[in-house]
């Protein structure tokens, strides 16, 4: 970039923005025999020594079926550096087996931030045998090719890599058990050269139309600029603009249709969302991102989202609410799912439960839950009743 000031003396400020990249290839031995719930993580690895931000990859199992080596392989990638500037990612990921067939790819692109949880590209099932399971295209059975992607996984069902099993349409077979990850990350904005220190520059990220557009709605929200309707919450507000209210949620929407007085006179009060879930609420709106928040406060953030018809909002908080279940949060996740009718976040908390039912029954919430939500809980007694250990490897 040239920026060039019109006077006696002309100034010339050039400054560089690298782009760093390399190739991570991590062999997973034994991926279909974790008997629970477990993860592990790749060897720590950054793309330039001259750079501060550092990556692992990262790998986390969940049972699906045990008796046949059914397992669910999330794969994900996470930044480990203590720095404070968040960089920019692109990452192309592959999953593989050792014979050279690839199973799926993809590529993301996403703001890296220090300290944050990991960024997970695939959540796959895979299995180390396909003689219990449904072999694809067998006659009048579940197979793991649908219509939309038959082309796309056709040559992996001439070979037989694909089979299904109970409610899993797609099982991914690992003939020799080994699960290959190889990831091609790119990272932009992580350093800046210039030649002149302290120079108001703005780092020249490489971003499509549609990141563009986020950053520069992100922006007026922040600077509040040319804002239109406060929002007020107690004694504190929140300025924000009606077109991006009412373009994302169609709560907004009615009521600046509906003319209320309150929106007619620039102020809405808010009085069924306490100040810091509405902020995660609004900065969602204009960003696509949810804000980093404690459990308590994400549960909040689920139900404010579908209290405003914000769909994508209660999909990612049902995401992150799902690595966060454990002895504690189970029931109330739960019941959480249950009365907003999410099947997704339900079966992952009864899965859960279930893996986990010696613990968890002994708390306090089980009992208040059994008492007070009894729906909520006979998925849970149903799996259990069902289940038979014999059958388990």
């Amino acid at each position: 970039m040239e920026l060039k000031q019109p006077n006696k003396k002309e100034v010339i400020i050039r400054t560089q923005n690298p782009v760093h990249e390399g190739d991570v290839k991590w062999i997973i031995d034994n991926a279909c025999k974790f008997s629970r719930r477990d993860a592990c993580k790749f060897s720590n690895f950054s793309l330039d020594t001259k750079c501060q931000p550092e990556f692992q990859v990262v790998a986390k199992f969940n049972e699906r079926y045990p008796d046949v080596h059914v397992i669910n392989v999330n794969i994900g990638i996470q930044r480990i550096d203590s720095g404070d500037k968040s960089v920019y990612v692109t990452a192309d990921a592959q999953l593989l087996n050792t014979d050279g067939d690839v199973y799926c790819r993809k590529e993301h692109r996403f703001n890296c931030h220090s300290g944050g949880a990991p960024f997970y590209i695939f959540s796959e099932m895979f299995s180390d045998s396909t003689s219990p399971l449904t072999p694809p295209g067998f006659p009048g059975l579940k197979t793991g090719i649908s219509s939309d992607d038959i082309d796309e996984f056709f040559h992996l069902r001439v070979k037989n890599l694909i089979t299904a099993h109970g409610d899993v349409g797609r099982i991914f077979i690992l003939p020799k058990d080994k699960l290959v990850v190889q990831v091609h990350i790119k990272t932009y904005g992580c350093c800046i050269l210039t030649t002149k220190t302290e120079v108001p520059d703005v780092p020249e990220t490489p971003k499509s139309h549609t990141d563009q557009l986020l950053t520069d709605f992100k922006h007026a929200y922040e600077h509040e600029e040319l804002t239109d309707i406060d929002l007020v919450v107690g004694d504190k507000t929140i300025r924000a603009h009606k077109f991006v209210l009412r373009t994302r949620s169609p709560v907004f929407k009615q009521m600046f249709e509906h003319n209320l007085s309150e929106t007619t006179e620039g102020t809405i009060q808010i009085d069924d969302v306490d100040y810091t879930v509405l902020q995660a609420l609004i900065s969602y709106l204009y960003s696509a991102s949810v804000l980093k928040l404690p459990y308590d406060d994400l549960c909040d953030l689920y139900e404010a989202a579908d209290k405003y018809q914000v769909s994508s909002l209660q999909k990612e908080c049902a995401e992150i609410l799902k690595r966060f279940l454990s002895i504690d949060t189970a029931c109330r996740t739960l019941v959480l799912a249950d009365m907003h009718n999410d099947s997704f976040l339900r079966q992952e908390a009864v899965d859960y439960i279930w893996r986990n039912f010696a613990k968890v029954k002994a708390t306090e919430d089980w009992e208040l839950t059994i008492r007070s939500h009894q729906r909520a809980v006979s998925d849970v007694l149903k799996k259990v009743c069902n289940f038979r250990p014999e059958s388990k490897s």
